[in-house]
């Protein structure tokens, strides 16, 4: 008895095409991003309202309180955003006596990221700029935010990251650039 492969071709070709089409559904659904997995880049838009002041216009303290946290990077890679629940708080005794001959700030805080994860950042404000990170790094990141712009409704800026004396090569040894973008925090709390 000869195989006939022929036999075979109507009950493949279908079962063949289902098969591809639907690992093709499958690899489209998978490499599309979620929708609602975190804010869009549009929202926290480079541009800042009307009411907007320079930050030295306003006293940092005046920034306590809660925020959205919306960091949208620009380099290396376009279009990555970030975001968390961003608390600002004014020191206590306890933390001006310890801050004394240490580095100044205005107030501390903590960044729960959105991501999921448990942990949260530590957050300082000294005038116009706030750090994300752990204060005496070593060879973590930090996240350094310039702030431009203060209004009632939040704070906007630019941020860069500092790996420390870490430093990112693509294939062929070229140096990529530590991650930047520009930042927007809203307030949540409705106390001003």
């Amino acid at each position: 008895m000869t195989f006939n492969p022929g036999i075979w071709q109507p009950i493949a070709r279908p079962l063949t095409v289902r098969l591809a089409t639907a690992l093709g559904a499958l690899l489209l659904a998978a490499c599309h991003p979620a929708a609602g997995s975190g804010p869009e880049p549009a929202r926290c838009g480079p541009s800042v309202p009307e009411t907007a002041q320079h930050p030295i216009a306003m006293r940092a303290t005046s920034l306590a309180g809660d925020y959205e946290l919306i960091q949208v990077q620009t380099q290396p890679r376009s279009g990555v955003v970030i975001s968390g629940r961003l608390r600002l708080t004014p020191l206590d005794s306890a933390a001006r006596e310890a801050a004394v001959g240490g580095p100044v700030r205005d107030l501390d805080g903590r960044l729960q990221l959105d991501n999921g994860s448990q942990g949260h950042v530590e957050a300082a404000l000294a005038g116009q700029y706030l750090r994300l990170g752990p204060a005496g790094f070593t060879d973590s990141s930090l996240r350094h935010l310039t702030i431009t712009a203060v209004a009632p409704e939040g704070f906007w800026g630019w941020w860069r990251s500092d790996r420390g004396i870490a430093v990112t090569t693509a294939p062929g040894g070229r140096v990529i650039p530590d991650p930047a973008g520009y930042f927007c925090a809203l307030r949540r709390d409705s106390a001003r």
